[in-house]
């Protein structure tokens, strides 16, 4: 679906790069890496939210695929109920219409949020913000799901179960999701491949295939605790050689 050939990305020094990966439709990929090693600027690449300094990025069949973003704030508008909220880059396309009020209410009923409509964003929990927050992403219709650190400030319970929402979410809809996270356990629970990044400027340590059946307790596997254990040594690493 994505392919990255040679990327940089400078400011005023060296952010990322140079990277060489590519992304396959329909699968789920964590970026992980310590702080400041470029892992939301390798997002916002991604997303086409801001432009490399040198390489190309390029699609399957040439065609940029829809993309919805998912921020580490969930970046409701206060002053619009659940269902507006949604309904926003619809009416930012000009597509607000009564097919799109159905395409909203499926979207938050998909996320488990029906009845939820007419809540404002002060009377919702955290999990369910951010669930509003997926809504209003996939709502056009998009087949790239890209998240920045979407559950760094939930608790643990709440957090566990919008993993799984997600989960779901990814299988039933058979999107493909591009996932930054400082947690290598949330990485390995929710992904088929985790990317890890070195200290800016970033470039790949490793890229990591996971094997896995969740239906079988796969936290509980060996597997599971050789895969977090083995990243976890690749940035432990990467610190002590700064």
């Amino acid at each position: 679906m994505l392919i990255l050939k040679d990327i940089i990305k400078n400011y005023e020094e060296p952010v990322l790069g140079p990277i060489d990966i590519e992304i396959k439709s329909k699968s789920f990929v964590s970026i992980i890496g310590a702080s400041g090693s470029g892992k939301s600027t390798f997002l916002r690449l991604a997303s086409g939210l801001i432009s490399q300094s040198s390489g190309s990025i390029s699609y399957k069949n040439s065609i940029k695929p829809k993309m919805g973003f998912v921020f580490q704030d969930s970046t409701l508008l206060p002053w619009r109920n659940v269902i507006d909220n949604v309904l926003l880059p619809l009416e930012l396309t000009k597509q607000n219409n009564s097919e799109s009020i159905e395409k909203s209410l499926n979207w938050l009923e998909r996320v488990g949020l029906k009845g939820k409509e007419n809540s404002f964003p002060n009377e919702l929990s955290g999990g369910q913000k951010m669930r509003v927050s997926i809504a209003r992403a996939l709502v056009q219709g998009g087949d790239f799901l890209l998240l920045d650190e979407p559950f760094s400030a939930l608790d643990e319970v709440t957090r566990r179960k919008l993993e799984d929402d997600l989960l779901e979410i990814w299988e039933t809809n058979n999107i493909t999701v591009l996932f930054v996270t400082h947690s290598v356990s949330q990485a390995v629970y929710l992904s088929q491949r985790v990317v890890v990044l070195s200290s800016g400027p970033g470039i790949i340590l490793e890229d990591l295939a996971i094997e896995k059946n969740l239906k079988d307790g796969f936290e509980e596997t060996s597997e599971f605790i050789s895969q977090v254990r083995h990243l976890t040594n690749i940035l432990k690493k990467e610190r002590r050689e700064i």
